[in-house]
């Protein structure tokens, strides 16, 4: 239930959702395509999907995350859909974008999650990774604050960077998906980063 709210209350920080917008549009508009946002808590990610066009579907281990994300998505008059489930049993090569927002850095096994996170997507599809980087650090955040970012809940950052300073993800790790492109852009004056990573035509799942 504390986690729930937490990322409930973080998603209405202007800066940890104009973020992730950004990061969702670095991706074209959807026409209907299957987008699946894996570890989607609350559901902004999704939410942000379908607004862009895709069917959108979030799944979470949590079923209370999943209830939020039901609520909210109600609240928004929303299109996108929730379910609870777990990374490990994802169906293969369903979705045209799969994505995964502060996934990674909280598995114990990051190169398995990363695998299981790519055969879902589609040959020719793309995985949208957003992952906090090295610069996630309470100092750092704390310099941002300073220099003028929005007060709305902008203590949310400072929580934030104290639970992620020094669990972030290597991203050496995306090298050995073989992928058709990468492409990767710095969020929040570089203390997040989306990976944004598209299988290649006929591609071979790992």
């Amino acid at each position: 239930m504390i986690a729930s709210r937490l990322f409930t209350w973080l998603q209405g920080a202007d800066f940890y959702h104009d973020l992730h917008r950004e990061a969702v549009e670095t991706l074209p508009p959807g026409n209907g395509e299957i987008w699946m946002d894996v570890g989607c808590g609350p559901g902004l990610v999704t939410r942000l999907a379908a607004a862009r066009g895709y069917r959108a579907i979030g799944i979470d281990v949590d079923p209370q995350m999943i209830r939020a994300a039901e609520r909210i998505s109600k609240r928004q008059v929303s299109s996108a859909s929730f379910k609870v489930g777990d990374i490990i049993n994802l169906p293969m090569e369903a979705a045209e974008v799969v994505s995964a927002a502060s996934l990674l850095a909280v598995l114990d096994d990051k190169l398995s999650g990363l695998n299981m996170l790519w055969k879902c997507v589609r040959p020719g599809g793309i995985l949208l990774i957003i992952e906090p980087t090295d610069m996630m650090t309470v100092e750092n955040a704390n310099k941002i604050i300073k220099n003028g970012l929005s007060h709305r809940r902008v203590n949310g950052l400072r929580l934030w960077a104290g639970a992620r300073q020094g669990r972030t993800v290597d991203p050496k790790i995306y090298d050995s998906l073989g992928a058709e492109h990468l492409q990767y852009i710095l969020l929040l004056h570089g203390l997040v980063g989306a990976w944004s990573i598209q299988k290649k035509e006929g591609g071979v799942s790992h």
